[in-house]
């Protein structure tokens, strides 16, 4: 791990509770990083090209990272779907 690296763990869970997935991750890491974990995990998540992702009801640059979104360890995105 690099300098300022922490590892942290992120929730990801769906408004109707199907999809409930906990990854290991740095700060330093995107959602769009995570992505594949995602799929392997829930491949229906595949097919549907319009996922929105929500932190605090914001809706979180899939490119930034953890940190620059204000994500901290234990905390959960949520899954919406367009």
């Amino acid at each position: 791990m690099e300098k300022n690296e922490k590892l942290m763990s992120v929730i990801f869970s769906s408004f109707d509770e199907k999809i409930n997935y906990s990854v290991v991750c740095k700060n330093t890491d995107n959602i769009h990083k995570i992505e594949d974990e995602l799929y392997k995990e829930y491949p229906s998540l595949f097919e549907n090209q319009n996922i929105i992702y929500l932190y605090k009801g914001k809706i979180i640059n899939r490119y930034q990272t953890f940190e620059s979104n204000h994500i901290k360890n234990g905390d959960t995105i949520i899954l919406n779907f367009k």
